[in-house]
């Protein structure tokens, strides 16, 4: 069946490697869109609090025939003589990152922390094809963090992995954790 609605596209970007990555607007369609986390608006106000300009909403990834909804998209403002600006692509300290949201409601926080993990190895293989300069993180509130994530199964898959995770304060809406601590110069 086919849907009614056919996205507009919006931008095209072709990595190093020539891989085309798309970008298309799915904001006139929500059923063609994965269901949100219930927190997706608050780890979206925490970045910008935290000084990132949220640049795709979602960030959507093409590759072969499938296409994948990373949730966001980012870009660290950088500060010159009080003006904001963003800088892309050639600029060294430019700092471009994919955050994808999780919030573990399921009826097991191990089922949920499976899924998680999935998408978020699956999202950083595809990303490292199209989008090399931008860096994945899983963003996830302070509650789910402290429910699995900061109990020995937890610690490992982040250490292991290695995952990059963003801890928000669901009481403040702030970044209360980048795991691993983001340096100013991020791969």
């Amino acid at each position: 069946m086919v849907p009614e609605f056919t996205p507009k596209f919006t931008r095209e970007f072709k990595s190093t490697k020539g891989v085309v990555l798309l970008f298309w607007d799915y904001s006139m369609s929500p059923s063609l869109m994965p269901r949100r986390d219930t927190i997706h608006n608050l780890v979206k106000q925490a970045l910008v609090k935290d000084e990132w300009q949220i640049t795709d909403d979602p960030y959507v990834i093409s590759y072969g025939e499938r296409f994948l909804f990373v949730d966001l998209a980012a870009a660290e403002k950088e500060k010159l003589n009080g003006l904001q600006g963003q800088f892309i692509g050639a600029v060294k300290e430019d700092q471009q990152i994919a955050v994808e949201i999780k919030e573990f409601r399921g009826q097991s926080a191990i089922a949920s922390l499976e899924q998680a993990v999935g998408q978020y190895v699956l999202y950083r293989l595809l990303l490292h094809r199209v989008d090399p300069a931008r860096r994945l993180y899983l963003a996830v509130s302070d509650l789910d963090y402290d429910q699995i994530l900061s109990e020995p199964i937890g610690e490992l898959v982040i250490s292991e992995l290695p995952l990059n995770l963003i801890v928000v304060d669901r009481s403040t809406v702030e970044v209360q954790q980048w795991i691993p601590p983001r340096s100013s110069q991020m791969p």
